[in-house]
């Protein structure tokens, strides 16, 4: 059996719905080793561990003071046994997602090097090193969704344009997340059931000088649909540049190390709507400022529109953006 993180997750519950007779409450993630099976298993605080066997006379060497999870020798005794593990504890309950995934790949690990349980262990670890010390962060439900968003539209232009890869440029931090010649589109995402308001960064994510800007907009419904790694998969088929996609991914925050935990997350687009971003269109921009206004010293300009707002409705287009911006219509 496939132990990824909704095993584990089961596995968990079950441990934590035994009657506490001892220190630890155990499940079997039916993964054996040359001395006994890998146990997920609840602490009587209530903490989530991952326990690996190993000999008792191995020396293992401990680190109690990480800031994500823990690792130390544990003994497990009772009346007709006597177990030493590998205690892999998670030390801060809000990565417990990012706690999860990881077990599930040293489960995975040393499911397929079973007689070097530890080292597969300390491996991975290792690989996870830069996640487990707080030097990056993984990205937020709302990063997520608005990640989902641009996939979204980057996989339906790749059904036209294989090469389509090349002109999704938010990851790169430009003003609007695809560019081609004198075209831009920008992409809004919410989760709202209700909202129809955007958030707007800068004076130039609306601006689209002299060329034409489209803004789509889409609502996604949590909980029903795909995740981003599902569309990430899709688009890897399909694309003529794999490298140069997951490149953008990279600088969108998204690494494959973290699938597990974003697998979590799923979305179904539910309402879409495309504008005319111009003249008389609901934004900020250097070329509207009056007078004597400067944005000199100025920075960090975000700003909400509403799309329901007359000005908004106004510029609303009955075209699909992405038809409009790789000209096919």
């Amino acid at each position: 059996m496939t132990v990824d993180v909704a095993r584990l997750e089961e596995l968990w519950s079950a441990a934590g719905a035994k009657p506490p007779v001892s220190l630890f409450r155990t499940a079997d993630c039916d993964v054996a080793t040359p001395h006994g099976p890998i146990l997920a298993a609840i602490r009587d605080t209530g903490a989530r561990y991952l326990l690996v066997p190993i000999d008792a006379k191995h020396t293992l060497k401990e680190d109690v003071d990480g800031r994500a999870v823990t690792l130390r020798r544990q003994i497990l005794e009772d009346a007709t046994s006597y177990n030493v593990y590998a205690a892999l504890a998670l030390a801060d309950d809000r990565l417990r997602d990012l706690f999860t995934a990881l077990c599930a790949e040293v489960v995975e690990r040393i499911a397929a090097k079973p007689n070097q349980a530890v080292a597969a262990l300390r491996q991975t670890l290792a690989d996870w090193r830069s996640l487990l010390s707080g030097s990056r962060r993984t990205l937020s439900p709302s990063e997520l969704a608005g990640l989902f968003g641009e996939l979204t539209v980057l996989r339906a232009m790749l059904e036209h344009d294989p090469g389509a890869v090349a002109f999704w440029t938010g990851p790169t931090k430009s003003e609007q997340d695809f560019h081609r010649a004198d075209m831009a589109l920008e992409v809004k995402s919410t989760t709202s059931l209700e909202s129809h308001t955007v958030r707007i960064h800068g004076l130039g994510q609306l601006d689209g000088g002299s060329g034409r800007l489209l803004l789509t907009w889409v609502r996604l419904r949590c909980g029903r649909g795909r995740s981003v790694p599902d569309l990430v998969d899709e688009i890897l088929t399909v694309t003529d540049d794999q490298a140069a996609f997951l490149a953008a991914l990279v600088q969108a925050g998204y690494l494959e190390t973290e699938r597990e935990i974003y697998s979590r997350r799923v979305f179904e687009v539910i309402e879409r709507r495309a504008f005319e971003v111009g003249p008389g269109f609901p934004r900020v921009i250097v070329a509207g400022l009056a007078g004597d206004a400067t944005v000199a010293g100025l920075d960090n300009i975000d700003y909400d529109v509403d799309l329901e707002s007359a000005p908004a409705t106004a510029a609303r287009v009955d075209v699909d953006p992405i038809e409009a911006f790789l000209e096919l219509a």
